[in-house]
Formats: C-alpha cells, structure tokens, sequence
C-alpha cells in the first residue's frame, strides 16, 4: 500500500526530532562529564531568639551572645553572678514580675531567694546554666506565688521550696555528685514550723546526683507538707558509693513531715542507689506523722538499687509504700530487692500495678493491714511474687503470678528471710491467684497462717 506524502513527511519530522534530542543529549554528557558537582549553597544560619516576654528584665551571662547581651538590662560577669541577679528580682514590681535569664552560664556562690509573687526563668536546660559553688547555696522559694524553670542546675546547686503557692518546671540537676552532701534533694521541700502547701513539679529531672532527686521532710510544729504535685518528673542514677548520702533514692516523699494531698503523676525513677520512689513516715516520731490523700498515677519504677553492693543497705525497691496511698498502673522492673513494698503500712490499695524481674514482686509485712491488690501482675520474679510477714486483711483480688523463677514458694506466707525462727503470723487474708507457667499446687509456703482463703489456679 503507498503511503500519502503528506504522512510521510509527518514521520520523517518526528525522527529528526529525535535524532536531535539524542544528539543533544550526548554532546552535554561528553562536555560535563570531568565537571565538578554544584557547590550548595549553605543555608544562612537561624538566630536564636532569647525568649523574653514583654515587661521582663534580662539578665545575660557573661559568655552570652553578643546579641543576646544587647538584649539584657543586666549584664554578668561569670564572677558572683547572684549578684546581677538579685538586683534584677530586686528591681521588679512589688506585685510580682519576671526576671530572664538569656542562655550561658551563670556562676553563683551565694544563695538567690525569689521574692513573693516573681517569676525567674532560663531559656531552657539546653540553653541556660546555673553552676553553684560553696556550701548551702540553694535557690530558695520560701515565698508565696513563685515560679522558677528553664535552666540546668549544676555542681552544688539544688531548689529548696519553704514557701506555698509555687511552681518549679523544666529544670534538670546534676549535683553534688561528690563530697559532702549537705542538700537533702536537688528539689528540696521543707516545712519548718509551717505548712507548705500547693507546690508544683513539672517536667524536673534530676540525673547523676549524689543527693535524693526529690525530698520532702518537715520539723517543728507545724511541720505540714500539703497539695503537692509532681508531674512528669524523672529521678535518674540518684546516690552513688562516693556520696556521703549512702540512703539516697529518687524520689523521698514522706520522712518527719506530715503529708497531705500528694499527686504523683507519669514519674519516672531509674537506677537509683536506694528506693525508687520512698515513703519513709517517720516511725519514730511523736506523734505519729499524718499520712492523707497519697495518690500516685502511670509511674514507671525500674533497675533500682542494681548498683549498690553494699551490705548494709536495706531498702533498694521500686516502690517503698506505707499508708493511705492508692497507686493506679504502676509499673515495676528489675529492682534489687522488691518491686513494690508496703512495710508497716494500712489502707493502700494498688490496682493494675506490674512488676517485671523484681526479686520480690510485691511484699507486704511488718504489721501492715488493709492493703488491697486489684488485678496486679508479678512476671518473672526471681524469688517471690507474693512475699508477706506479719500481715493481717490483706488481699490480693485477681492476681496474675507469671513465670516465676522458684516452682516451689512464689509465694510465701509467714516466713521472713533472715528469721526463719521467730513467728510473723499471716491472718485474715484473701490470696486470689490465676498462675501461668508453674504449677500451682506447689507455689505457696506458708507458716503460722490462720482463717486466710486461698484460691490458687
């Protein structure tokens, strides 16, 4: 068949198109192929803008930026830097006011105490640092209606709150990691003849210090520690064998203080050398030390007191429990000695709590009473699920005991390690136990047990 002519040329068109783009294309890789890649261009560097809300007073340190210097109405040297400081907390309104402290370090060697109603922030850990030195320097709110965040906290420094009304956020400590240590926490709230009340811990983190993360104690009369709150803070390697503080746990919340209203909320303590979170209420105190509306919520508890070898250390739990607490999905893992521990304890419930790999999941002696389990879990206990002495109405409602290392005695009733002689009666208790992953006729030892209702499956 003949091809029209006008068809024709369309085709021979299209190939010498082709035949050009072909062609054009090989030419540009021969003549670039020994070119050097594009040098980028580098993108022009973000400045960092201090944050400083409107009315505040900025004070610099002394290795600010240049423009964060421009920026200050103080200016610090890096030599007794509190000075600086103080005179800018000095100079804001009577009625409270904010003080800014823009990013570098400031070196403090003396105490700085917030004045009612004031406001001191950095720009953040990463950003601002307050390194104090010599001896009992806190940063004190022993006012009402303070605020202080946003910086870390460095070598001898720690918060001591003696006031009510306040909030301490988004700070992080690294202190007294050796030598003496003369703070009791690196957040410190202390009720001496008074009540301190309506506290706030929020997103704190004290890390490698040599002094409990978080401390609560009181003396005199009153001595009342109220509405406190801790939320979202991490208490991490607290305590170590060259700390003069050789009892040092993460979080220490209840000591000669009356504790009223706590709030404990998605904390986290890890690897500390003692407890992980403690509540020691000061049995030899008289009169005995009130204990009211202990709560905690979502907290993680884990590897604590892996580190610490020395024998007479004592406590090295996750959780050290004692009365009028409820703890609501808690979590234990891998602590040396227990994972929870209510020793001398009443009215404490636990629900949808867990422990993972503790030596004793959960242990309750010591003359404790009216302590309710509800739906908890011991998984991999290397020597007890249930550990109880010396007990009376306690129950563990729903339990799951899973895998445990020892078949014979995951749980133990009425004997105490180290005193196998003397009596620790166990009476008057509900054992509620589904078991997975071990016999469950052989689970249970017991002695000196009386009108307890076993229901082992």
């Amino acid at each position: 068949m003949t091809m029209n002519t006008e068809r024709r040329w369309d085709r021979i068109g299209v190939a010498v198109v082709v035949l050009l783009l072909i062609t054009g294309v090989l030419v540009y890789a021969y003549t670039h192929r020994h070119a050097a890649p594009p040098t980028p261009v580098p993108a022009p560097p973000t400045a960092t803008t201090p944050a400083v809300p409107a009315g505040a007073l900025a004070v610099a340190a002394g290795d600010s930026s240049e423009a964060e210097k421009q920026t200050a109405v103080y200016q610090c040297d890096g030599v007794d830097d509190q000075a600086e400081i103080a005179a800018a907390l000095a100079a804001v309104p009577t009625d409270g006011g904010i003080v800014v402290l823009l990013g570098g370090t400031f070196h403090i060697t003396d105490e700085i105490v917030l004045p009612t109603g004031t406001t001191l922030l950095g720009q953040g850990p990463d950003r601002t640092t307050i390194e104090v030195t010599g001896y009992y320097k806190p940063l004190i709110l022993s006012n009402n209606n303070c605020t202080l965040g946003g910086f870390k906290l460095i070598n001898r420094g720690f918060v001591l709150v003696t006031g009510s009304h306040s909030t301490v956020h988004n700070i992080t400590a690294t202190t007294f990691q050796t030598g003496d240590a003369e703070a009791n926490g690196a957040f410190f709230v202390f009720a001496k003849n008074r009540v301190v009340e309506d506290v706030e811990f929020r997103n704190c983190i004290a890390v490698d210090c040599g002094i409990h993360g978080f401390n609560v104690n009181g003396d005199g009369a009153p001595k009342t520690t109220k509405n406190l709150r801790y939320i979202d803070c991490s208490a991490i390697r607290c305590g170590n064998a060259d700390s003069s503080a050789v009892w040092t746990t993460g979080f220490d919340f209840h000591e000669s203080n009356d504790l009223i209203g706590l709030r404990v909320i998605r904390c986290l303590a890890e690897d500390n050398w003692e407890s992980g979170f403690h509540f020691e209420p000061g049995g030899q105190v008289t009169p005995r030390t009130q204990s009211e509306d202990i709560v905690m919520e979502d907290c993680i508890s884990k590897d604590n007191g892996q580190r610490n070898t020395l024998p007479e250390s004592f406590f090295k739990s996750g959780y050290f429990i004692h009365r009028t607490a409820v703890l609501t999905n808690c979590t234990s893992i891998n602590n040396q000695n227990c994972g929870f521990w209510t020793w001398g304890g009443d009215a404490v419930t636990f629900n949808n709590c867990t422990d993972d790999g503790s030596a004793n999941a959960f242990s309750v002696g010591r003359t404790s009473e009216e302590i309710t389990y509800n739906n908890c879990v011991s998984t991999n206990a290397t020597k007890r699920g249930i550990y109880s002495f010396a007990a009376t109405k306690i129950a563990f409602n729903n339990f799951s005991l899973v895998t445990p290392k020892n078949a014979t005695g995951s749980i133990s009733l009425g004997y105490r390690d180290g005193d196998a002689e003397k009596q620790y009666p166990v009476t008057d208790c509900t054992f509620d136990v589904t078991c997975t992953g071990v016999d469950p006729a052989t689970v249970v030892m017991e002695k000196d047990t009386l009108r307890n209702t076993m229901n082992i499956r």
